[in-house]
């Protein structure tokens, strides 16, 4: 069945645009004139906001109801990946932590699990994220700081002593380039918990080719980067169908400069190049697409991040449909998972809390499917046990109180928000095919390109910041000197000693002969191609250390150098 919308004759149509015309010539225009200060109405993503929306601008915008909306839980899924959302079952209530130690992390994870956490996801330290151990010299200054620190498989059983996996919902981690071996950790602890994979769900990042542009946590050149970490998805296809092995991020894309729009096409590109390899060893795009999610972000405004998140579910459908044929529709539903913020400040860090907040309930709004969100002291350091509290409080209140989840789409049909998810998506859609003429994700990153694109963004943001133009409460608007009390969370001293000792004692009481077969069968691997998955699995079970591990991968395929101009 055809639905047009507006549902309204083109006499009418033609009525309202005249009245809207008439509004702004001799209304609001007048009105402008006699205000003393205006800024310019421009969202991040370089939108500009009109005065006001009518059914006339959804006429102009050439807006479709079958088209662009569709109804929840049915193709272009712009309303929502299933067809009862949260009125049968919640976002899921996630926490991003750690820090420290497994010993100090897992007293954490269970006050975390107490207040409700229903998924845990692991926040590594920075040496472990990039394949070294906590006692190489490059990890000097950093173990357990941003993350705990994991050297072996030990560490991750002590992480999660006395919490079955079966007991949250999903587990998993945000490191990117060492995804099979956290998979593999997982895997192991939960035959160790006498747990079958379909017991529990593990959820990984696992997105190497964001890092070459967001983060710099990459170990290996981008090409061989993304072969290993699709292992993972393939394996899983086969063992753990359950499991969501790669989850495609723009949230480092967003945050660096390329804006929410740009973010989303460049990880869709990267989630193209994934998509690729894997169709080309021959796996059905059905078997392996459901075990996709993304993770959107839009931080600055707040009607962008709901149209952002329905415009990213309409592409990906169109992408996966147009593109690879996907006809299941796991497949062309996209989960995310979102990460709920709002420009924390510095300057009187309880502000964030209603940043947060809000953030949120825009996420939600949207339809993420999992939520996990910061602690107001995030611009401070580690948060604290307290403020961990409010945040996870923070994700109740909006799941059960208010109303906000008892109707699917809340915003759908809002000439806003729908003129702003059509034009989002059409973008995102034009950035695609741009990526695509450039040559894809691998070029985006060795040409320089998406490096360009995002500091062309930061500049720009900034810029608007500076003149005004993007409101900052005590930064810009009632602008503050930061004065944070010296309160913040501190890292025990002894943690990298502690840490140093336990993998020390690994390494001498372990089967030095078995890890040594194992590390080079990640060799052979390293030249024949084959899924990693499996040498890696052997030598997480034989306690090699992540960095002898990785250190495997930089003797066969070198280190990654940047591109610094497109």
């Amino acid at each position: 069945m055809k639905h047009e919308s507006p549902a309204m004759s083109p006499a009418q149509v033609n009525e309202i645009e005249a009245e809207h015309a008439r509004w702004i010539e001799q209304v609001y225009e007048p009105a402008l004139e006699r205000t003393p200060e205006r800024r310019a109405f421009e969202v991040d993503i370089g939108e500009r906001i009109e005065p006001l929306y009518s059914p006339a601008t959804l006429v102009k915008a050439g807006f479709d109801f079958s088209k662009d909306v569709g109804f929840p839980g049915e193709y272009p899924f712009t309303r929502g990946d299933s067809a009862t959302m949260f009125r049968t079952e919640p976002f899921v209530i996630s926490a991003y932590s750690g820090y420290g130690e497994a010993t100090d992390c897992n007293r954490r994870f269970k006050k975390l699990i107490e207040l409700g956490a229903e998924q845990i996801l692991v926040a590594l330290d920075l040496p472990t994220q990039c394949g070294y151990d906590s006692d190489d010299l490059m990890s000097t200054g950093e173990v357990g700081k941003v993350g705990v620190s994991i050297d072996t498989l030990a560490d991750m059983e002590l992480l999660f002593e006395g919490i079955p996996f079966n007991s949250v919902k999903r587990v998993g981690t945000l490191g990117n380039s060492i995804g099979p071996i956290v998979l593999a950790m997982y895997a192991i602890v939960g035959e160790k918990q006498g747990l079958a994979p379909a017991d529990y769900v593990v959820n990984l990042q696992n997105d190497p080719l964001k890092e070459y542009l967001a983060r710099g946590t990459q170990i290996i050149p981008a090409a061989p980067a993304a072969k290993i970490a699709v292992d993972p998805v393939e394996w899983c296809a086969t063992h753990a169908p359950n499991w969501s092995p790669i989850t495609v991020c723009y949230n480092h894309l967003n945050a660096g400069g390329a804006g929410s729009t740009w973010g989303a096409a460049l990880a869709l590109g990267n989630a193209i190049h994934y998509l690729d390899l894997l169709v080309a060893r021959g796996i059905p795009i059905d078997s392996v697409a459901p075990l996709f999610h993304m993770f959107p972000d839009e931080r600055h405004d707040f009607f962008v991040s709901v149209a952002n998140l329905r415009a990213l579910r309409k592409v990906w459908a169109r992408l996966l449909s147009e593109r690879y044929g996907a006809t299941d529709l796991r497949s062309l539903a996209l989960k995310t998972t979102v990460y709920g913020h709002g420009q924390e400040t510095l300057q009187e860090p309880l502000n964030n809390i209603v940043r947060i907040g809000f953030g949120t309930l825009a996420y939600v709004l949207g339809g993420a499917s999992y939520v996990y969100i910061a602690s107001h002291d995030e611009a401070v350091g580690t948060p604290t046990e307290e403020t961990v509290k409010v945040a996870t409080r923070t994700q109740q209140i909006i799941a059960h109180e208010h109303g906000f989840t008892d109707t699917i789409d809340p915003l759908g049909g809002s000439y806003f928000v729908e003129t702003l998810t059509k034009k989002t998506a059409d973008d995102m859609w034009q950035h695609i095919e741009r990526i695509d003429a450039i040559g894809g994700a691998l070029r985006v990153i060795d040409s320089g390109f998406g490096r360009d694109v995002m500091n062309r963004g930061a500049q720009k943001r900034q810029q608007r910041l500076d003149r005004g133009d993007r409101p900052w409460v005590t930064v810009n608007i009632h602008p503050q000197v930061p004065n944070v009390p010296n309160t913040a969370f501190r890292l025990d001293p002894t943690t990298t000693e502690r840490q140093h000792s336990r993998t020390a004692k690994i390494r001498r009481e372990r089967d030095n002969a078995h890890v040594q077969h194992a590390l080079d069968t990640i060799d052979r691997a390293c030249v024949s191609g084959e899924n990693m998955m499996g040498p890696v699995m052997e030598a997480v079970r034989a306690y090699a250390t992540v960095g002898e591990i990785a250190e495997r991968w930089r003797r066969h395929f070198g280190s990654f150098e940047p591109a610094t101009s497109f």
